[in-house]
């Protein structure tokens, strides 16, 4: 489940009071940042804490909801509407805004506008993390020491799990121990097909594969080192393997 942080902005205390009480009893991954009774403050808000999500009022002393987001050049955060009136609807999807919620709120639409906000962030994050390979040339600034090695990420064979810590072992035959656990490589490279789980223990570079044995449950890498292949992990080896090399 992924944390989400919002802002509420709301005249009326007791309606912000009643949102809270729904996100923290039915929406349990969102974290309140902040709250505000009015555009100007919200905007500080706003930028000072960088919310995933802002949940807004329309009607507001001085300044409306809409008015709020022209204070942005880019609005850089999913909008909720919440609100007494219905006939904002068409204008605020002009705007953008994730969704519309009618006071009183009703749990099942707030629960599932919260599921299109992590869903957007799920993709935002996996866009952000591929791009960050690209940009870097797809290497990878390994912590050695009390330095960093830049590696081409396509010269790692494989990832081994040692307890807290992982064994980076390079084309080169050079290992890196790294105090990382293999489950931050495994999410590094989500969305790079190159790199499967394979065992809870190894992460293997399918490019460095020379043969696979489906009877021993083995791969065999360049460099003829053997890796397990797990039962658990097999299926989605072999779906990776099989794309990889068509």
């Amino acid at each position: 489940m992924t944390n989400i942080k919002a802002i509420l902005v709301d005249d009326e205390i007791n309606a912000r009071e009643n949102l809270r009480f729904l996100l923290n009893d039915f929406c349990t991954n969102i974290n309140i940042l902040a709250e505000a009774s009015n555009v100007n403050d919200a905007v500080l808000l706003i930028k000072a804490h960088k919310p995933d999500v802002v949940f807004l009022d329309i009607q507001m002393p001085q300044k409306n909801g809409f008015q709020l987001l022209e204070e942005f050049d880019e609005i850089n955060f999913q909008v909720i509407f919440v609100t007494a009136y219905d006939n904002y609807a068409i204008r605020a999807f002009q705007v953008a805004a994730l969704d519309y919620l009618l006071k009183p709120i009703d749990v099942d639409l707030l629960k599932e506008a919260i599921g299109k906000v992590e869903k957007n962030i799920n993709n935002y994050n996996s866009i952000h993390r591929y791009k960050l390979l690209e940009e870097k040339n797809k290497k990878l600034a390994i912590p050695y020491k009390n330095d960093y090695v830049i590696v081409k990420v396509n010269n790692i064979l494989c990832i081994e799990a040692d307890r807290m810590y992982s064994k980076i072992h390079m084309l080169d035959d050079k290992t890196f121990l790294v105090t990382k656990k293999l489950s931050y490589y495994e999410n590094l490279f989500l969305d790079d097909n190159s790199f499967v789980r394979s065992h809870r223990s190894w992460i293997i570079n399918i490019n460095k594969i020379k043969t696979y044995s489906k009877k021993d449950r083995e791969a065999i890498l360049i460099n003829n080192v053997k890796i397990p292949i797990s039962r658990g992990y097999k299926e989605d080896f072999e779906d990776s393997f099989s794309n990889r090399i068509h």
